[in-house]
């Protein structure tokens, strides 16, 4: 990524089903999970406008009208384009379909989950990604008690080697954030099959040949996909 490239265009996975969520949050995509008076969804885009974001790709599916009619074309001056999977693609097939669709404007594209509160430095995550020179670039989060997500491994040049399994103790995990190469990711994913997750089928073999670096971000993180976190939420955010 050069320098020049510091990119002003976000894409926002929100087409999951939100299973596990289903028993407290049913009628809403998880992403719009109330959170106070406004959807979750909402706070996250608020974030990336302060961190100079001027264009949303947001990719639908599961209850896509909900968040076409609360949101429309605009919000809070950053305009709005939908990618709607008509079937679900996991998060590598509607990733891909964003990449197709798209005709993205700069070169490096930012990639985020739609139902995770991580509220990372752009600034911080370019800067890593220009000295890593790859391809993809994670923003990772240091968690002193991991029981739920899968670490990672960094080599000394802050390129992830290999992606771990859950670990009860403190670890390095994914945050969900991706500074991408739009071009070389598309090419990449385009001999992946219809269906495919871009965290469990594609990176680990990607980071295994170098290409995935690292920004590790010392912020808050919480993911709303279970109904304990979800209640969290609200008294979360309002700290955050």
């Amino acid at each position: 990524m050069k320098e020049s490239q510091f990119p002003s265009e976000m894409l926002i996975l929100a087409g999951g089903f939100g299973t596990r969520l289903s028993s407290v949050v049913s009628n809403v995509p998880k992403p719009m999970a109330p959170v106070g008076e406004r959807p979750f969804l909402s706070y996250l885009m608020d974030h990336w406008i302060g961190q100079g974001i001027r264009r949303f790709r947001l990719s639908t599916g599961h209850l896509a009208g909900v968040i076409e009619s609360f949101f429309g074309n605009y919000y809070e001056g950053a305009s709005i384009v939908y990618v709607h999977e008509n079937s679900p693609l996991g998060t590598g097939g509607a990733l891909r379909l964003a990449l197709d669709a798209a005709d993205w404007s700069s070169e490096s594209v930012l990639v985020a989950n739609g139902d995770t509160w991580f509220p990372v430095s752009l600034g911080q995550l370019c800067v890593d990604a220009l000295s890593q020179e790859t391809p993809v670039t994670l923003s990772i989060k240091e968690m002193e008690r991991n029981d739920r997500y899968g670490g990672v491994s960094i080599g000394n040049e802050g390129k992830i080697t290999s992606f771990g399994a859950t670990s009860g103790g403190s670890c390095l995990i994914n945050g969900g954030c991706y500074l991408i190469n739009a071009q070389e990711v598309h090419r990449e994913l385009s001999g992946m099959p219809a269906r495919f997750s871009f965290e469990g089928d594609f990176l680990p073999s990607y980071a295994a040949r170098g290409f995935v670096g690292s920004s590790i971000q010392n912020q808050p993180f919480l993911d709303i996909g279970i109904p304990d976190d979800y209640r969290r939420a609200a008294s979360f955010l309002m700290n955050a």
